[in-house]
């Protein structure tokens, strides 16, 4: 991008002085520093140029007729509160009152007549000089905001749009800043139960959101495994006290549904109460919280455990932040619980409660700011399965055809294959991953079983450009402090990469009732000693570990893993 300096417009400049004689000689002044110059003879007339021209500089005289130019000054400053538009007093009164009122005013400066044209030009230059530095400023600043737009784009994208049944599970997120504390994740189990999240990282803003990706990978892909739920607390709370700095954790409710048991299961650990409602909005429970925010401890409690309600078909669960109860009116008054629960139920009532609670908080603040992120997941008991194509539905695979020999499915000929190599500095640029799916969907059209082999594409390819290419070592994300070094480091080598390469290849086997592929995936890395990796992993439980889970995580999805050529290459076989 070019240096913003370099690209300058005319710049415009407003001389307010009832001398005429005055106005033409710093107008000569200016003209010489390449300005272009209006004039106004009265503070009036000059808060009306300012408006009309938006001049870059103001030279402004003290006494004047009609409006003094201590008025005009601060009818300018309360016009010019988004920009930067330097403002120096002309005048002929040295006294110590003149420096303080002008500067009380706004003022960004004072020359005392009489000065020569080098002293004025000298404070021009220098007036300048801030001014460019400004421009530049913003332009960094303006670039960085479409930056993190952008990255919150791509990270609402990675999280949200993955989540099932949005047409049935009313989600409130509005963040206080650009990145959002708050994390709402929904997903299917295999047995047909649902899973829902609801988190509130400490804060708001990037900060409080580095941790939504990984905990949402893992929620995504322990649910579709079919790991329990305090299998799945359990889990991300590890991940958590691994991964965040001791000052940043997250409070969550965890639920499942079970539509078949009319049943739920409810995990609090550090939010307001759950609500499980009826149709006519009567409060049937209200779970509090038991259990200390995730990633605060470094396991769970002793005796934590899950509870457990009946629930009707047409009974709602429902969720929230303490954004919500929290919420300020321009008195400091908070919304608090008793208002919430009256807007609950009559969302309840008027069955759309995601919109009501919203209301009523919005009204409620007036033109307040808003503190915190404001969350709700509003949950139906039933029906949300009926979103799942039938088609979609996993079918069991007999032993003997799933598990065919090497040899047999090396012989076999595939019904079509897909290969992708990538070098260079495009390994930083290109993300084959969506690339490998959308063939993968063009070909065999929607299934459930793609979330899984888009968990075991990634592993694998990061695995191979983090680890082989750039030669990173997962050891450097074994505390918290590492985990930001890691990626750091990881950035700085993909900027410098010039050779190296990741290639991978798919081939897709049909079986009678389901299918197969295969997928390998080749670096231009060193390799690694697989038997010590292996027998490395045995020592600990590869599960509760924030670095070293890759292949932990492939063994767990895949039919087959094997590793080739000193671990350069792996060759996995995934069926269903």
């Amino acid at each position: 991008m070019p240096n913003v300096s370099t690209i300058q417009e005319t710049r415009v400049a407003l001389v307010v002085d009832d001398s005429k004689m005055q106005c033409r000689v710093l107008q000569k002044y200016l003209e010489e520093e390449s300005y272009r110059v209006i004039i106004a003879n009265d503070g009036s007339e000059a808060v009306n140029m300012y408006i009309q021209h938006k001049p870059d500089l103001v030279l402004m005289d003290i006494n004047m007729p009609v409006m003094n130019g201590y008025e005009a000054t601060l009818k300018i400053k309360s016009l010019s509160s988004d920009a930067l538009c330097p403002l120096i007093f002309i005048t002929s009164d040295d006294t110590e009152k003149a420096f303080i009122e002008s500067v009380k005013v706004g003022g960004d400066g004072i020359l005392v007549r009489p000065f020569s044209p080098e002293v004025f030009k000298a404070k021009i230059q220098s007036i300048q000089r801030i001014i460019d530095l400004y421009g530049n400023v913003k332009s960094l600043q303006q670039e960085q905001q479409k930056d993190a737009e952008l990255a919150e784009q791509l990270m609402s994208g990675v999280i949200e749009a993955r989540n099932f049944a949005l047409d049935k599970i009313g989600i409130v997120k509005k963040p206080a800043a650009l990145f959002s504390g708050d994390i709402q994740l929904t997903a299917l189990c295999p047995n047909g139960n649902l899973n829902v999240m609801l988190g509130d990282f400490t804060g708001h803003g990037l900060r409080s959101s580095i941790g939504a990706i990984p905990l949402a990978s893992t929620f995504r892909a322990m649910t579709q495994k079919g790991f329990s739920l305090i299998d799945i607390i359990t889990q991300i709370n590890k991940q958590l006290y691994d991964l965040l700095p001791s000052d940043l954790f997250l409070g969550a409710v965890f639920v499942t549904v079970s539509e078949h048991d009319k049943s739920v299961y409810i995990f609090n650990g550090g939010l307001p109460d759950a609500y499980i409602l009826s149709t006519e909005g009567e409060i049937k429970h209200k779970i509090p919280s038991s259990h200390p925010p995730m990633g605060v401890m470094p396991s769970l409690l002793p005796d934590t455990g899950l509870t457990v309600l009946s629930v009707d078909p047409t009974d709602r669960i429902e969720l929230i932040s303490d954004g919500i109860v929290e919420a300020r009116n321009i008195d400091g008054e908070m919304f608090e619980f008793d208002r919430f629960e009256r807007s609950l139920i009559k969302g309840i009532k008027a069955k759309n409660v995601s919109k009501t609670v919203l209301k009523d908080v919005m009204d409620f603040c007036e033109d307040m700011p808003q503190e915190d992120d404001i969350s709700l997941i509003d949950i139906p008991c039933s029906n949300w399965d009926t979103t799942k194509n039938v088609e979609e539905t996993a079918t069991t695979v007999n032993v003997d055809e799933k598990i065919l020999p090497e040899k047999d499915l090396t012989e076999s000929l595939s019904a079509w294959d897909w290969q992708l190599k990538l070098a260079g500095s495009r390994l930083g640029k290109i993300n084959p991953i969506p690339m490998a799916l959308n063939q993968i969907t063009e070909i065999e059209g929607q299934s459930e079983h793609w979330q899984n082999l888009f968990t075991i594409l990634t592993e694998l390819f990061i695995n191979s450009l983090d680890h082989g290419v750039l030669g990173l070592s997962s050891d450097l994300k074994s505390t918290a402090e590492g985990f930001v070094l890691y990626f750091n480091e990881r950035e700085s080598r993909l900027s410098q990469l010039k050779d190296g390469f990741v290639d991978i290849k798919l081939s897709f086997h049909p079986l009678p009732s389901g299918g197969r592929i295969k997928i390998i995936v080749k670096d231009s890395g060193s390799g690694f000693d697989v038997e010590l990796y292996r027998e490395k992993l045995k020592t600990r439980d590869a599960r509760n570990q924030l670095s070293g889970r890759g292949i932990y995580l492939l063994e767990q999805l895949c039919e087959t893993l094997v590793y080739k050529n000193n671990g350069t290459l792996v060759e996995v076989t995934y069926a269903w």
